[in-house]
């Protein structure tokens, strides 16, 4: 992925990926999820990747399969 691109970031998970087409857009899973054959189902079907243990308020919610790029949802109006 180019680093310069601007920060893609959207209310929802779209269906597909906006920069490339890719669908699905796999929801990023933080922390340390239990592993299990749904899990695994859902990695193998690209619905889920995972972004590791230290979670921040910064990091992306979605990412494309194909790319590598990164969706941040965005935050609601409060």
């Amino acid at each position: 992925m180019n680093k310069d691109h601007d920060k893609i970031v959207r209310s929802r998970k779209p269906k597909k990926f906006p920069s490339c087409g890719h669908s699905p857009v796999a929801r990023i899973l933080y922390g340390m999820p239990i592993f299990s054959p749904e899990l695994r189902e859902d990695m193998d079907r690209g619905l889920v990747t995972f972004g590791g243990c230290c979670i921040t308020n910064l990091d992306p919610a979605w990412e494309c399969t194909a790319c590598g790029a990164k969706i941040y949802q965005k935050e609601k109006d409060d």
